[in-house]
């Protein structure tokens, strides 16, 4: 909750300091986008294999999820400030008459950045054609919590980690002109290169796999979306 009002000041500053341009726009953008996160598909199957009482099933992978966009456009400048949301997130577990075993990690991403827009299409045509690149930071939290239930016992534990990560990414844009805003559909690519996933309580200490080696978030993948720009 704290890093969403961060995100939210963040946007908020910029907004305010762009008052005094012209041709501003603010984008709102509801977005599908592809993850990668290899490590952490391997580090689940790890945890997987590691409880051998008992057949543990993977219910969720770290798939393609939806997410949120927020942005504002100085024309003068041809750049997009934007802030983003986004989470996936790994389950296995394994149930039966005597209880049930359930280990989740809940993997979220706040992300901060600009893009430099090139516009493709002609100065004549009402809709327009756009190429970007792009330049971000991203926060990301990963929750490990493990649940367990047998007979009339109950245990719940939770680890938390977090990562600074940085971006390189590129779109393509299209904006086509409806009463006095634009639809805006989009895809791109985002190259995120993660950083180490430290102990929230104790930054000296990392998430690890079985063989000793660092895990990263690995955001990368293709992205999507489509949103409302309102010029100013």
């Amino acid at each position: 909750m704290k890093k969403t009002q961060v995100i939210i000041l963040l946007m908020a500053f910029v907004y305010f300091n762009v008052q005094a341009q012209n041709n501003i726009s603010a984008i709102v953008e509801v977005n599908y986008n592809t993850f990668s996160h290899t490590d952490l598909k391997n580090f689940q199957l790890q945890l997987r294999d590691d409880i051998n009482e008992v057949n543990l099933d993977i219910n969720d992978d770290f798939g393609a999820n939806i997410g949120y966009s927020f942005g504002i456009k100085i024309e003068d400048i041809s750049t997009q400030f934007f802030a983003s949301y986004n989470s996936t997130g790994g389950k296995i577990s394994y149930s039966d008459y005597s209880g049930l075993i359930r280990l989740t990690q809940l993997l979220k991403a706040y992300t901060f950045g600009g893009e430099y827009q090139i516009k493709l299409s002609e100065n004549s045509s009402k809709n327009v054609f756009y190429f970007g690149g792009r330049a971000f930071v991203n926060y990301t939290q990963l929750d490990l919590e493990s649940y367990s239930k047998i007979s009339n016992t109950t245990s719940t534990e939770s680890i938390d980690f977090n990562s600074i990560d940085i971006g390189l990414g590129i779109r393509f844009i299209y904006d086509i002109p409806i009463s006095f805003v634009k639809l805006r559909l989009n895809l791109g690519y985002d190259l995120v290169l993660g950083g180490e996933l430290k102990l929230k309580e104790n930054n000296d200490f990392a998430l690890e796999d079985d063989d000793g080696d660092r895990v990263n978030a690995g955001w990368s993948g293709f992205r999507s979306g489509i949103g409302i720009v309102v010029p100013f």
